[in-house]
């Protein structure tokens, strides 16, 4: 199973990596899970229309084509670590080629979010998009441990 996370801002920094690398290095070797960084496009000189509209561009010339695409948003749907999960493992058996969207500061494009196949909300706080991307890397390797009913999950 491929899986990209795309996600709007800067280049990770020490610590991330080290959060993210610590995580990866427990998901099975049957999972791809590729990041993608683009560059958040603000700027004093631009609304936030212009902002969204130039980091729509960015993020879809990111996604290819037959994917499945799922937004993290604080308007999509909450589920919890079981049902996240189920929605996992549903995606590996049907070897689905997932990106995960996090958008910048100004949120997901609308574009992005209409073309998204899956809206998901982790909470409703805000969260900083190097902190969430080790979260929801978290959250993959925890998806794996329920479906394998290894203790890490419990």
């Amino acid at each position: 199973m491929i899986l990209t996370i795309i996600s709007v801002g800067n280049q990770p920094s020490t610590w991330e990596i080290t959060g993210l690398d610590y995580y990866t290095k427990q998901l099975p070797k049957e999972l791809k899970l590729n990041f993608i960084n683009v560059k958040g496009q603000q700027h004093p000189k631009r609304s936030i229309e212009e902002v969204l509209r130039l980091e729509s561009k960015l993020i879809s010339s990111k996604i290819d084509k037959n994917s499945y695409i799922v937004c993290w948003d604080s308007k999509g749907k909450e589920l919890n670590n079981h049902q996240f999960s189920k929605f996992f493992e549903q995606s590996m058996i049907e070897n689905r080629k997932l990106y995960f969207i996090i958008g910048g500061s100004f949120g997901i494009p609308s574009d992005i979010l209409e073309k998204s196949h899956k809206i998901i909300s982790v909470s409703n706080f805000t969260f900083p998009h190097r902190l969430f991307k080790i979260v929801l890397v978290e959250q993959i390797y925890r998806s794996f441990s329920i479906i394998n009913n290894l203790p890490y999950h419990k």
